[in-house]
């Protein structure tokens, strides 16, 4: 059956009505992002392009990227898709440059020139600002020394400020961010911060020539009852560490004087009030030995040995600025080389 023209209008007009305004068109596609289009991925991009271009082809530039060469296809083919070019003309016996990828070329030796000159003049930042040491007198005062000299004839700007407390005291003042690092003898650990064991050594019972110890090599634990002692405070890690010790030896000690200052315990033993445990650091320069038989200490050993660790502390992994990161590698390269202690001084 056929419809009347008036019938068709008259339809045509109704269609609106029923299904209301006509749509709107569908808003634009929002613009693509790529995760290749930030800096570092197009960096690495135009690096490889300049590869594929020093080395004449794809082959030889995947065993120096060091990457597969649907890998490396890959990334060329988004570079071209990136800048909206052809960049290579492929053939059987390899690649060469259109005009885009000659320009293109040219302006990426000029970029890898930049970043080459970027890397080498952060190399080349120098240290200079305050670095905030916290320590404790023993190491302050014999290990501390070889890093200061060294950090000052490498890095003449910075400026090392040395604080001496009790150990705890140096943990809290790095949560604190009152020091920037702390070289302690077996401190508190706290899962805040980041412990570096630097080097250990022996903490050896020493006395002087008027104490009835001197001259015996080899002690039992059993001689020490009676003896006269002087003692670093179990305040201190290291007194600590010889109360344990002595306990486990089934020793009781009563010591003539306790103190928590390293260089007190020592010129007393000096003076033959008694002997003491000290960290070999602390009397390797007294100490009875080939090359110094005039010695004013001997260390006598017994069948355990003592030993001590000593820690680089630091609050972050990466130091907070090219002066920290100049002292803690002093740090490090002075513990390697440490030998300001030698465990057979007496013999």
């Amino acid at each position: 059956m056929r419809t009347s023209s008036r019938s068709g209008a008259a339809a045509r007009k109704a269609i609106p009505a029923l299904v209301g305004k006509s749509p709107a068109p569908p808003p634009p596609p929002a613009p693509e992002t790529s995760g290749g289009k930030t800096g570092l991925t197009s960096l690495n991009r135009l690096h490889c392009f300049e590869v594929v271009v020093e080395e004449s082809g794809f082959k030889r530039a995947t065993s120096r990227l060091h990457i597969t060469q649907p890998a490396l296809s890959y990334q060329m083919k988004h570079l071209e898709e990136e800048l909206g070019v052809q960049l290579f003309l492929r053939r059987p016996g390899g690649v060469s440059l259109t005009d885009a990828g000659r320009l293109l070329y040219a302006h990426v030796q000029r970029v890898s020139a930049v970043v080459r000159r970027a890397e080498q003049a952060v190399k080349e930042l120098p240290a200079v600002g305050e670095v905030r040491i916290g320590t404790v007198n023993s190491i302050g005062t014999y290990f501390l020394p070889h890093v200061l000299a060294a950090v000052h004839e490498r890095h003449s700007a910075t400026i090392p400020i040395l604080y001496r407390a009790r150990s705890d005291d140096h943990i809290e003042a790095l949560l604190a961010n009152q020091v920037d690092l702390a070289i302690l003898a077996d401190p508190r650990l706290d899962k805040r911060l980041r412990y570096e064991t630097l080097f250990e050594e022996r903490v050896s019972l020493v006395s002087s020539r008027a104490h009835p110890l001197f001259g015996v090599q080899r002690l039992r634990p059993e001689q020490l009852h009676g003896a006269p002692m002087v003692a670093l405070s179990p305040q201190t890690p290291t007194g600590a560490l010889v109360q344990k010790y002595l306990e486990r030896l089934g020793v009781r000690v009563e010591p003539v004087v306790s103190t928590e200052d390293v260089l007190t315990v020592k010129r007393m033993v000096e003076m033959g009030i008694g002997a003491a445990f000290l960290p070999d650091m602390v009397t390797h320069r007294e100490v009875v030995g080939k090359a110094n038989p005039g010695g004013r200490l001997f260390r006598s050993e017994l069948d355990v040995p003592l030993t001590r660790r000593v820690v680089l502390v630091t609050w972050d992994e990466v130091p907070s600025s090219r002066a920290v990161a100049a002292v803690v590698d002093e740090v490090r390269r002075q513990s390697v080389t440490w030998g300001g202690a030698p465990a057979n001084a007496n013999g």
